[in-house]
This record gives structure tokens, sequence and C-alpha cells, in this order.
């Protein structure tokens, strides 16, 4: 299996929202960030073969680098998280802040909960795996 690159190009090509908002060096730097949760390594359990159309572990990656990206955005308004309620009278907004250990963090935006949905099936009693491993007992 292959190591997936980042190319700006390619992923601004499918979220157009982040052009002229991040620059290529940022999005390169939440494609990093999201290979510290996905494995991007030649044994990872998440297949990427692109010379036989298996895109699988790119796909993943380009989710959650938008998912980061979004968060990201974020900060640059002092947005803490989503938004869990607004009101009119006097002006009144809050964020709710996601816990990062729950899958409340990847919930918290759309590509996010793509992501989370997609990993479901390399999730072991609870837990994700990120990397192969040898265990004597299974």
């Amino acid at each position: 299996m292959a190591i997936v690159t980042f190319d700006s190009d390619e992923f601004l090509a499918i979220y157009p929202r982040f052009a002229g908002v991040l620059s290529p060096a940022q999005l390169q730097n939440a494609f990093d960030v999201a290979c510290l949760v996905l494995d991007n390594s030649e044994g990872s359990i998440v297949p990427y073969d692109p010379d036989n159309g298996v895109n699988e572990r790119k796909t993943l990656l380009y989710l959650l680098t938008c998912h980061i990206a979004t968060v990201a955005v974020w900060g640059i308004n002092g947005q803490a998280g989503p938004t869990s309620s607004a009101s009119e009278g006097s002006v009144s907004v809050s964020f709710a802040v996601p816990d990062a250990a729950s899958s409340s963090w990847f919930k918290a935006t759309p590509c996010g909960q793509m992501y989370w949905q997609a990993t479901r099936k390399y999730v072991v009693g609870g837990r994700y795996v990120a990397k192969r491993y040898f265990h004597p007992w299974g």
C-alpha cells in the first residue's frame, strides 16, 4: 500500500469553502494533524492503493482535514465550537465546546460526522486501532 500525499489544489476542489480562507500551508498543517489521528503509513489498517482504485484512506484523511480546517476557521473569529444557542433581543450567542475524547468532537462538523461514521468499521471493542499490531493472545 502507498502513503497519501496531500494536494491542496485537489482538496480545495473538493472543499472550495476553504479557498482564500486558509493558506496551503495551513491546509497542509491540518492534513498533518489528521495523520496524527489516522495512521498514514504503509502499515495502516485503512487501505490506500491508488493504482487499483482503492482510495479509502485518502478519503478519510481529506474528511478529517476538512473537519480540522473547519475547527481552525472557527478560531479565527474567536468561536470556541459550534453554536449551541442564539438570541436576538440583547444579542446572545453561546458555543458548545465538544469533548475531544469522545465522538462529540467529530460530530461538531459535517465532515467530522462523515469521518466518524466511515471509521466505525475499524472500531474494535469500542476503540479505534490506528495501527496493525500483534498481540500474542489474539
